[in-house]
C-alpha cells in the first residue's frame, strides 16, 4: 500500500485527562511525583506511540492503497475536531490516526468499556467512552467527564475524532447526523475555557470493502468549519445546533461515496470501481522473481492468516467489528509470533538465522500483499 496525500506519495511510515498535560501539571505542582503514577503515565504514552508505530508499519500490508486528499489544507497549529463518518468500527480511527501527525483521541461507544480489562487497553490507545442516556442513569454523570477529557486534549494541540452519525454500519452513505458533534462544538467554542481557535474538520472515509485486507481506502478531509461560519447567534441554542448540523452534513457528504443500500450488486461494483479508479495502485512492471517471492510469502502466511481470520469471525460473529479485531490481532500478535519463532531458530541454528527469519517473514508478507 502507498499513501497518497493530494497527489503526493509518502510512506505509510489517553484515561482521564491528556497524559502529557497530567505529567506537566504533576511536575509543576509537585516535584516529588508519586513514582507509581509517573510509571503508569509513562507506560500509557509509550504504549500509544508504540501502537501507532505498529499501525503505520502494518497498514501498507493490510491495505492495497490508502489515498488521502486535502491533508495539506488542514489548519496548522489549531485544535482539530475531526467529524467523520463511521463505516468500519475502530478501524476508522486507526486509519485517521495513521495519517495525522498529532496524537488523536477518539470518542467511542461506552458499552465496550464495561469490562475492566478491555477498558484498560482501550484507554492506552486514547479511546474516550461516550455513554448514552439509554444505557442507564448511572452513566449520565460520565458525559461531563467525556467533555472534559476531549476539551483537555484539544487544549494540548491534539486532535479529537468524533463519529457524527453515532452508529457504525458497513455501508456507502452518510447516515443522519445526531446532535452530539454540534453540542460538543458549541461547548468548546462558547462554554467555560472556550477555544475559539478550534476547527471542525468534516471527514469522509470510503472503503472498497469491509472484510479483511487487500482493499483500497480513501480518507478525504473537507472544508474546515470555524465558529464564525455559523451565522445563527449562539444565544439561539437549538437553532444554532440545526445550522451547524446542516453545514456539517453538507460538507461531509461532499467527501463520501453514496451508493443506495438497495442498489444491485453489479451497479454497486461499477460505482465502486469508478470511485476508486482515482485511488488506483501504482502500476508495477511484471517481475517474475517478485511474483514468485510474493507467492511464497502468501503460502507461508496462509495458515497463520487463516487462524486469525477464523478467530476474528468467531469473536465478532461477522459484525462491523470484524476488520478492527482482525487487524488488532495481526498488529499485536504477529510480531510476538515472529519474535518467538526467531528465538527458537536462533537457539538451534544461530543468531544469524534467527535474525534473518525476524526480518524475512514481514518482508515476505509485504511482497505477498503487493505481487
Amino acid at each position: 500500500m502507498s499513501i497518497q496525500r493530494s497527489g503526493e506519495f509518502i510512506n505509510g511510515t489517553k484515561g482521564s485527562q491528556t497524559r502529557r498535560s497530567r505529567i506537566a501539571r504533576a511536575q509543576g505542582l509537585n516535584k516529588k511525583i508519586n513514582p507509581i503514577i509517573l510509571r503508569k503515565l509513562t507506560f500509557d504514552i509509550l504504549f500509544y506511540y508504540f501502537s501507532r508505530f505498529l499501525i503505520r508499519l502494518a497498514l501498507p500490508i493490510y491495505l492495497r492503497k490508502l489515498c488521502v486528499t486535502n491533508f495539506d489544507k488542514l489548519p496548522k497549529g489549531a485544535p482539530l475536531l475531526i467529524a467523520s463518518n463511521h463505516p468500519d468500527s475502530f478501524f476508522d480511527a486507526l486509519v485517521i490516526g495513521s495519517v495525522l501527525e498529532q496524537p488523536i483521541h477518539t470518542l467511542t461507544r461506552g458499552d465496550v468499556f464495561r469490562k475492566k480489562t478491555a477498558a484498560f487497553w482501550l484507554r492506552q490507545i486514547n479511546l474516550i467512552p461516550v455513554f448514552r442516556g439509554s444505557e442507564g442513569r448511572q452513566y449520565v454523570k460520565n458525559h461531563d467527564v467525556t467533555a472534559e477529557e476531549s476539551h483537555d486534549a484539544l487544549k494540548q494541540g491534539d486532535a479529537v475524532v468524533v463519529f457524527s452519525e453515532g452508529i457504525c454500519v458497513n455501508e456507502w452513505r452518510l447516515r443522519p447526523l445526531g446532535k452530539g458533534t454540534a453540542r460538543m462544538a458549541y461547548k468548546i467554542w462558547y462554554g467555560d475555557d472556550a477555544l475559539q481557535s478550534m476547527k471542525v474538520i468534516p471527514t469522509g472515509l470510503n472503503y472498497e470493502h469491509f472484510r479483511g485486507p487487500g482493499k483500497r481506502v480513501t480518507l478525504n478531509f473537507g472544508e474546515a468549519i470555524a465558529a464564525e461560519d455559523i451565522q445563527t447567534s449562539p444565544q439561539e441554542y437549538e437553532k444554532w445546533l440545526r445550522e451547524f448540523n446542516e453545514t456539517l452534513d453538507r460538507r461531509m457528504n461532499a467527501e463520501i461515496l453514496t451508493i443506495p443500500a438497495d442498489a444491485p450488486q453489479a451497479e454497486r461494483d461499477l460505482q465502486l470501481n469508478d470511485f476508486f479508479d482515482k485511488c488506483a495502485a501504482s502500476k508495477k512492471k511484471s517481475n517474475p522473481l517478485l511474483g514468485a517471492i510474493g507467492w511464497i510469502g502468501r503460502i507461508i502466511h496462509l495458515p497463520l492468516y487463516s487462524f486469525f481470520h477464523k478467530k476474528a469471525a468467531k469473536l465478532t460473529a461477522r459484525s462491523v467489528f470484524y476488520d478492527s479485531v482482525l487487524f488488532g490481532m495481526l498488529i499485536y500478535l504477529y510480531p510476538v509470533i515472529v519474535g518467538l519463532l526467531s528465538i527458537i531458530v536462533a537457539a538451534f541454528a544461530g543468531w544469524e538465522a534467527g535474525l534473518g527469519l525476524f526480518v524475512g517473514l514481514p518482508l515476505l508478507a509485504w511482497v505477498g500483499s503487493k505481487y
